[in-house]
Parts: C-alpha cells; structure tokens; sequence
C-alpha cells in the first residue's frame, strides 16, 4: 500500500490529480478538509473557505498541527492500493504522515502560475470563491502562509517538503502525463 499526500495552491489542480490517480488504480481517497466539514456540520455552521480555515486553524492550535492526519488515517480503508489524503496545508501533517506510513508515503505538490489559477477559479465559479484578482491575492497568501501562526495554514512549506512537483500550466493530458511519470516512480 502506497500513500499520497497531495497540496498545492489554490485552484492549481489537486483534485484533476486526485481523480486521474484514482481512475488509474484502486484508490481510497480523503480530504483534510472533509475532516472539518464534518465537525462543522455537527455545529450546523457556515461552510465558506475562510469559515473552514478558521476551524482548522483552531483544531490544529487545541489538539496539536497534524490533528487533521491524524482524524483522517483513523478513517482510511487500509485495503486499497493506494491511499490519497488530500488538503494538506500545514507541515506538522506532513511530518505524521512521513512518520507513520515511512518509505510508503509520498506527497505531490501542485502548482501554476497565480495568473491560472485565478482564471480557474473564475470559471469555477464557486460560492465562496473571491472574485476579484485582489480577494484572490488574499486567499491565496493566507493559505501560503502570509500571516498565519505556524499551526496554521502553511502551504508553501508543505510543497517545500513534496518528493514530487506538478506544475499544471497546460492542458488536462499534460497532466495526466505528469501524473502518470510520477506514479511509474512510486509504483517501483
């Protein structure tokens, strides 16, 4: 069993990576951030990205920074082939997954140019999604870490600890073809 740790910045292509591994093999798949929607939805709370931020940010601050990996291999169905946990956004979860899964852990980072993923996230067109280039800017600093305690959201240092780097500025079978170079390593 393999296990893949997937972060990136926002809008970069995490899920498109998350789907094509999980075409290609037998896959168990779970989200950090699924973690606290389900926590939220026992509050009956608000779901907007900066709602779920907060909540992990404290969730990391009460019960330690890798809390969310730690709830999250608690739910894992162990039998798979590989095992993708998604969402990573602070370092600690990094290092737990690193030291429970060992030679078996592998994490993807996935980036493209902040001019891209803005136009991905306007044709996404999410609820919760900023709108303008300058709510954009501020999203996306906070979750690289701009001003955030260091249980907090930490991306960047995230994809500084990835074994692998996507850059994701072309077109879908670009992607798949990264994807697939990447999991023929893993796979050895």
């Amino acid at each position: 069993m393999k296990v893949i740790g997937l972060t990136g910045t926002l809008c970069s292509g995490k899920g498109s990576v998350k789907e094509i591994i999980s075409r290609k093999f037998d896959c168990y798949s779970i989200s950090l951030s699924s973690v606290i929607k389900a926590e939220m939805e026992k509050k009956k709370g608000e779901l907007s990205r900066k709602v779920l931020q907060d909540r992990g940010n404290e969730l990391r601050k009460n019960y330690g920074p890798d809390i969310l990996a730690r709830l999250a291999t608690d739910y894992m169905q162990k039998d798979k082939e590989i095992l993708i946990v998604d969402g990573i956004r602070n370092p600690a979860e990094v290092e737990y997954l690193r030291k429970k899964f060992g030679k078996n852990f592998f994490l993807i980072a996935v980036d493209a140019p902040r001019e891209i993923r803005f136009e991905r996230m306007v044709k996404r067109n999410r609820k919760d999604d900023p709108k303008t280039w300058e709510e954009f800017l501020e999203t996306d600093e906070r979750d690289l870490g701009k001003g955030e305690p260091e249980y907090g959201q930490q991306v960047k240092k995230c994809m500084e600890k990835a074994d692998f780097l996507i850059i994701n500025d072309k077109d879908l079978k670009d992607l798949e073809q990264k994807v697939e170079e990447i999991m023929l390593k893993i796979k050895k």
